[in-house]
């Protein structure tokens, strides 16, 4: 889907649960709640949910007023930890590609500094917030899902490792292992991700998947 069709996407209304099995590193079950769910309702077994979750993403639309989001954060991180202090928790500062690169900054930043202050004030400071900027219009939003994903693969020292071993066997400059269907991933050589390689690869995938599916 292009970012221009997510305009005509409905906001989500109720709590929806996808199964994810495109290769053999990505076996996950996502299951997605609108913003108004109360985690506390007694109606809602929060207990079940949280007890078997392995990361725990929340988005916050930073072109809006977030402080209500913050407070929603709050409760639902504090919540989860509670029942699974072993959960990554992640915080996707999402619609930043309406915003300068200084706001960008600083809107992260405040996001951090705020929530991280929540939690301290709650005496949660072991508690760990991930914090990434996102944007359906560049591939931030993949870079972001693949970062959560390789916390979630055991295998990934061993991936790393075994792609260190053909960067220094090959002379190739940067190596990514991709799940091809969603553009994520699951892992890198240990040295930097530089964005516009990744993008370069993000594109080269698109291109070999429109060629199969022409020839193919």
């Amino acid at each position: 889907m292009s970012p221009s069709e997510t305009l005509f996407l409905e906001s989500t209304n109720k709590i929806y649960k996808d199964d994810i099995s495109s290769s053999s590193f990505v076996h996950f079950q996502i299951w997605d709640f609108p913003g108004q769910v109360d985690f506390l309702d007694p109606a809602f077994d929060y207990q079940m949910i949280f007890r078997g979750t392995g990361a725990l993403i929340f988005v916050i639309d930073a072109q809006d007023d977030y402080m209500e989001a913050l407070g929603r954060l709050h409760l639902t991180v504090s919540c989860a930890y509670r029942v699974n202090p072993r959960i990554n928790f992640e915080v996707f500062v999402h619609k930043v590609d309406g915003l300068s690169d200084d706001h960008k900054i600083e809107t992260q930043r405040d996001i951090h500094q705020r929530a991280n202050d929540d939690l301290a004030d709650a005496g949660l400071d072991k508690l760990h917030l991930s914090f990434y900027l996102t944007s359906i219009y560049d591939h931030s939003i993949f870079e972001a899902f693949s970062k959560v994903v390789q916390k979630l693969i055991p295998q990934l020292p061993t991936l790393e490792n075994l792609l260190n071993i053909f960067i220094s066997n090959s002379g190739v400059e940067k190596a990514f292992l991709f799940d091809m269907l969603s553009k994520i991933y699951v892992a890198t050589d240990s040295s930097p991700v530089d964005m516009q390689s990744y993008e370069l690869c993000c594109d080269m995938i698109d291109v070999v998947i429109d060629v199969s599916c022409i020839y193919g």
